[in-house]
């Protein structure tokens, strides 16, 4: 039997849609009079509203994945059915004993929820009971036969299939859970379509299995999310590692480099203060005179470095030649020798004079430097009175400063950087009786003992004994007149090997020796012949310990001759 729908009652989920005949708007507006709806369903009150019913509702609501059914067919004459049908909220047992429900059907107990949250959803519940108002009689037929669940009222499956069948007993509570995720696929209804709304749905077996695989790809998802994270986090450890080694590196080669720096710091320092010192030097060499004497003439430094011979017919080489002989001296036959006898004569070819301009000015500098160190009155000190008393064989040239000439020998080799550059007592013999420095003596023959044969090298200090060279009468030895600075001059009366040579540290000594006051060292030392009172030399030598006290003025070269009737 089929019943007209008098009024439009819209559908809570879609609106165009009635929920008593699942009939759209437009066919309410223009089949008003019409007969053609045709039900073969069972049709529940839609007056039945209260509040476990909407209770029911929110349960359904809250489960987002329930299933719209569409129930058809008429129900066994068995038991009658229950007029609520699906949306039945009664909990009493003896209810479900008298009333036959559909498989859809879940029992619940008595509902907790608030009164507030049924009078919000009272109206809902009024259109949901109209759309779940069938149920086919051939579930419900089938309910009646199928064995019993070996698990009853302890069953906990949640599967609609096994509720299909089997049976559970009356007091068994049915708990369906479904995921967050869409379980329910939304009916599409046509406007055009006069059918009622049919919802497609999945099986609930395929959705779970999809479920499950999502799950563990995303499970797997995270645990590689998680593996890159880790690994991520060691490589950063490692890095971080790395970086704190090489900051600690770099930690200490900045501190190296920090010394490094003020080191180099202090010696660009010291460097350029002496730079400075040696400027001021040059100025103040510059500054104070260097007259040369008149003989060298007015254009003595045209040149850097000349060498002048002298005329033998000069009065300049007549002082040079009486004074290289005046002071011959015998010396024992030992060195310097010719035929192995002293020379008592020096045959002089050449006297060649020496003008240097470096050379002469470092020497008037250092002569400049005495006298202002004395206040010009170095003829007061008591080694300046004493050379008075005991005179030095060569002539006084500057009372000033106790300027002598003086000679010295040496090897042919020397003799260039002797006149080119000066001597350097830097690299002196440590082992000479004075220690190291640049000895000169006031007798000829005493330097001529220091000069080795130009041809076998022998017959010097510090060479062997003798000479056997054929002729030697013929060889052509030089030796160099300096003129030297003594300023105040330390007379070593006896000598004394710690003081003159070793030093009070074992050192061998390098500087002249303290004066009195123990602050001041004296200008150069002389060491006393026996015949004035000294212990060890026979004849006097002085030495110089600073470069550019002495200047080589003249080179002499000369050869040796004795004479027999005075050996005899």
């Amino acid at each position: 039997m089929s019943e007209q729908c008098d009024s439009f009652n819209p559908n809570l989920f879609t609106p165009n849609i009635c929920c008593n005949c699942f009939r759209d708007k437009q066919y309410h507006q223009n089949s008003a009079s019409s007969n053609e709806y045709i039900s073969s369903a069972v049709q529940i009150p839609a007056d039945h509203e209260t509040t476990d019913n909407n209770d029911q509702y929110n349960q359904n609501e809250t489960a987002t994945t329930s299933e719209p059914i569409l129930v058809q067919t008429s129900f066994p004459t068995t038991l009658p059915q229950c007029k609520y049908g699906v949306a039945c909220y009664e909990t009493d047992g003896s209810h479900f004993e008298q009333f036959l429900h559909p498989p859809s059907h879940r029992r619940h107990h008595t509902s907790n929820t608030s009164s507030s949250r049924v009078n919000s959803s009272s109206k809902i519940d009024q259109h949901r009971t109209n759309e779940q108002d069938m149920v086919p009689s051939n579930e419900i037929s089938t309910m009646k036969t199928l064995p019993p669940c070996k698990y009853g009222l302890s069953c906990y499956r949640t599967n609609p299939n096994h509720f299909e069948h089997y049976s559970h007993p009356l007091g068994h509570i049915r708990q369906e859970q479904f995921s967050n995720i869409g379980d329910v696929d939304i009916p599409i209804v046509s406007n055009d379509s006069p059918s009622p709304m049919v919802p497609t749905c999945r099986p609930d077996n395929e959705r779970k299995l999809k479920l499950k695989e999502k799950l563990k790809e995303q499970k797997k998802s995270e645990l590689h999310f998680i593996e890159l994270m880790q690994n991520k986090v060691e490589s950063l450890i490692d890095q971080l590692e790395l970086k704190d080694k090489e900051i600690t590196k770099l930690r200490q080669d900045l501190t190296e480099m920090v010394t490094y720096s003020q080191e180099l710091e202090m010696a660009l320092a010291e460097e350029i203060n002496h730079r400075e010192r040696r400027e001021l030097e040059r100025k103040q060499i510059v500054a104070i005179p260097r007259q040369t004497p008149r003989y060298w003439g007015p254009n003595a430094f045209e040149e850097p470095y000349r060498e002048i011979e002298i005329s033998t017919q000069s009065p300049e080489f007549d002082i040079i030649n009486q004074l290289m002989n005046a002071t011959i001296s015998n010396h024992g036959s030992k060195y310097g020798t010719i035929n192995g006898q002293d020379p008592t004569e020096l045959l002089i070819n050449r006297i060649i004079r020496i003008h240097n301009n470096e050379l002469w000015h470092v020497y008037c500098y250092k002569k400049d430097m005495i006298i202002h160190k004395y206040n010009d009155r170095l003829t007061d000190c008591e080694s300046s009175k004493y050379l008075q008393a005991h005179p030095i064989l060569t002539p006084l040239l500057d009372t000033k400063t106790n300027e002598y000439w003086l000679f010295h020998g040496c090897s042919r080799n020397s003799l260039y950087h002797l006149l080119h550059s000066g001597y350097d007592p830097r690299v002196s013999n440590l082992s000479g009786m004075f220690g190291g420095g640049f000895y000169l003596a006031e007798n000829s023959s005493k330097s001529n003992r220091y000069i080795p044969c130009p041809k076998c090298g022998k017959n010097s200090i510090g060479n062997d004994i003798g000479c056997n060279c054929a002729n030697q009468q013929d060889i052509e030895f030089a030796i160099v007149l300096y003129r030297a600075a003594l300023g105040d001059v330390h007379v070593a009366m006896k000598y004394d090997k710690e003081k003159y040579r070793r030093g009070p540290n074992k050192q061998r000594v390098r500087r002249p020796p303290k004066k009195a006051n123990d602050k001041d060292l004296y200008d150069s030392v002389m060491g006393e012949s026996m015949e004035n009172g000294g212990d060890q030399l026979k004849y006097r030598e002085f030495i110089l310990y600073e470069s550019g006290q002495a200047y080589p003025e003249y080179v002499s070269l000369k050869r040796t001759s004795f004479d027999a009737d005075d050996e005899e």
